[in-house]
């Protein structure tokens, strides 16, 4: 059979009508590697299914894969932002809405002091095959329940396909939006439930990564790191995980920032 056309994506594959331009070097103020730690912060609708441990388990209802989802938002959120807030290190949360209304979710997120993004109303139900005011609809509910809409989207990770930021712009209105790289290779879904790496391996992997980028010339480099609250924050993975940023954080050109601090600091640079 042959290629199957995409015509919502765009001919770059960006989007309809939007293109892809490139962000001018020199916007780092030093700094070489910028890293994004990025929490997902998500809940599962019942009975649907999701991510799972023990996949071969299926069930209904049930109570290890659902569990293990759940002992994140219980356990491994406030693991992960207590690790962070040791090491002095700033990080974005990706939060599902339905997840910022659960309690201890709400009140482990106000006192973690992470910049928030939005991701969706919940990890169960996508975005596909919906109409234009469908999705509109969609992603004004969940800024609406983040309470994020005044504050504005100043940053889109979704792409994956480099290592330094670029804006994609409409090329009817100009309006444009920053895209910052969310790297596949140091994701924890993809070292830990796809490759199975151990916590040892998982953490010396996104040091490997971001050790080589901050030896490589020219322009600056975007790294952000996914963690789910049910992967990357539990006990053994935190510990090997701090011992790595630790080691990052004293690297010479490696900078640890939000998604909305290399923003800010790209629209600097280009004016």
């Amino acid at each position: 059979p042959g290629p199957v056309a995409q015509p919502l994506m765009g001919p770059e594959g960006y989007g309809f009508n939007m293109c892809r331009q490139e962000v001018k070097a020199g916007w780092g103020n030093g700094g070489k590697v910028f890293v994004v730690p990025v929490v997902n912060v998500e809940v599962f609708t019942p009975g649907c299914g999701g991510p799972g441990i023990q996949p071969h388990l299926q069930s209904v209802p049930e109570l290890a894969n659902k569990g293990w989802r759940d002992y994140g938002n219980r356990r491994g959120l406030q693991r992960l932002a207590q690790m962070f807030k040791d090491l002095g290190i700033p990080a974005t949360a990706v939060v599902n809405s339905e997840a910022a209304k659960v309690d201890y979710v709400a009140k482990a997120l106000k006192e973690s002091g992470w910049e928030m993004g939005a991701h969706g109303l919940n990890n169960s139900s996508g975005n596909a095959k919906m109409t234009r005011e469908e999705e509109e609809g969609h992603f004004k509910h969940c800024l609406d329940d983040l309470q994020a809409a005044a504050s504005g989207i100043k940053a889109f990770m979704d792409f994956v396909d480099d290592d330094v930021p670029y804006d994609v712009v409409d090329s009817e209105s100009g309006a444009r939006m920053l895209c910052l790289p969310y790297c596949m290779e140091t994701n924890d879904f993809s070292l830990v439930l796809t490759k199975n790496m151990d916590a040892r391996q998982y953490a010396q992997t996104i040091e490997d990564h971001v050790r080589q980028l901050a030896k490589e010339s020219g322009e600056e480099r975007v790294v952000c790191l996914g963690m789910h609250t049910f992967v990357a924050g539990t006990p053994a993975r935190v510990l090997a995980l701090a011992e790595a940023l630790g080691r990052l954080k004293a690297l010479p050109g490696v900078r640890f920032a939000t998604a909305s601090q290399v923003h800010d600091l790209v629209r600097k640079g280009q004016k």
